[in-house]
């Protein structure tokens, strides 16, 4: 544990890296805004390793160096998540991880920077309550690796996964043995905190994601039992849908008709925090849709891309009768 010394030089520290990052913003996403709380957990990290501030002039760096949204963003990350794996112990010391510097403190650090980024979208007494029970396991696990894990893939009403977490930290207590964690697979989870919220409810989004070409945006909603012709532009290869009103219809449920074909898809929001974890629908099977929001609210919409018949001059949308009243088919846009 630091002395008081130590501590007090780390509390000004800290201070002066939160200023001089508050200072350095030069964008407006929740992530750059965060610069100087990310600063302060850095700051924090160091006084176990005082080498790791030098994390704090990266984080200036990468917010003014890199233009370019996704890559500055990403590098941000990488920085952040090199000061965390700075904690685990070398494969050559005794250690068996985080433990020797903290582990409920590191757990706290972590999940405040995977869930609580953007700020204003946090609800606190529900976070506070996986925050609790999350530094409780790492607490008698003396180690970060359930902990974070757990709180991760907590839905955003924690009443299960509260529960689910403090019933481990008792059983941990008597039963469970520490489970090592190695550092890059704590860092996997760190480096993509930036869209903490498609590592934990649209994974799949990294294996694969999302694509988008030129469009020509048509925008309607058709309600169930409506039928609709369109004609297709030249050079379209692909029609644009999704749901709206249906995150709570099964995987594969056929919203509709495309000249006789069946037409499957998600609901445009189904991966929101707010709806992800009532939702029964699944990640598309050709993702058309476009990430959103930052940090824990990042999601994905559920558009999904339907190939067109080759040389087809129109078609005929025909929607599902048998859907709920309040159903949409959304007919995005041609592609």
């Amino acid at each position: 544990m630091p002395d008081k010394r130590t501590l007090l030089i780390a509390i000004g520290a800290a201070i002066a890296a939160a200023i001089a990052c508050f200072f350095a913003v030069a964008f407006g996403t929740p992530i750059d805004r965060a610069l100087p709380f990310l600063a302060v957990v850095i700051v924090a990290l160091s006084v176990w390793r005082p080498w790791v501030a030098i994390g704090v002039p990266l984080l200036i760096v990468a917010e003014n160096v890199f233009f370019d949204e996704p890559t500055r963003l990403l590098a941000i990350a990488i920085v952040v998540a090199l000061a965390f794996v700075s904690q685990f112990p070398s494969p050559r010391s005794r250690g068996e991880g985080p433990g020797a510097r903290g582990p409920a403190f590191i757990t706290l650090l972590a999940i405040l920077i995977l869930r609580w980024i953007p700020f204003t979208n946090v609800v606190i007494w529900r976070e506070l309550i996986i925050l609790t029970g999350a530094v409780a396991v790492a607490y008698v696990m003396n180690g970060v690796n359930f902990a974070v894990l757990l709180a991760l893939y907590a839905p955003a009403w924690p009443i299960k996964i509260a529960i689910v977490l403090f019933a481990l930290a008792i059983l941990a207590a008597f039963r469970l043995k520490r489970i090592r964690w190695n550092a890059p697979a704590f860092a996997l989870l760190l480096v993509f905190f930036p869209w903490s919220g498609i590592v934990a409810r649209g994974w799949r989004a990294f294996v694969h994601p999302p694509r988008q070409g030129q469009r020509l945006e048509l925008r309607y909603a058709l309600k169930p039992g409506t039928t609709m012709t369109i004609d297709v532009p030249e050079h379209a290869e692909a029609l644009i849908v999704s749901g709206a009103n249906t995150q709570k219809l099964p995987c594969n449920t056929i919203l509709g008709w495309m000249n006789g074909r069946p037409v499957i898809a998600s609901d445009w929001g189904f991966m929101r925090r707010e709806q992800f974890f009532a939702s029964r629908n699944c990640y598309p099977c050709d993702p058309a849709g476009k990430i959103r929001d930052y940090g824990w609210s990042a999601w994905i919409d559920g558009a999904t891309r339907i190939p067109l018949p080759y040389g087809v001059k129109s078609i005929r949308i025909a929607v599902n009768p048998q859907l709920p009243k309040n159903a949409l088919l959304q007919i995005e846009a041609f592609e």
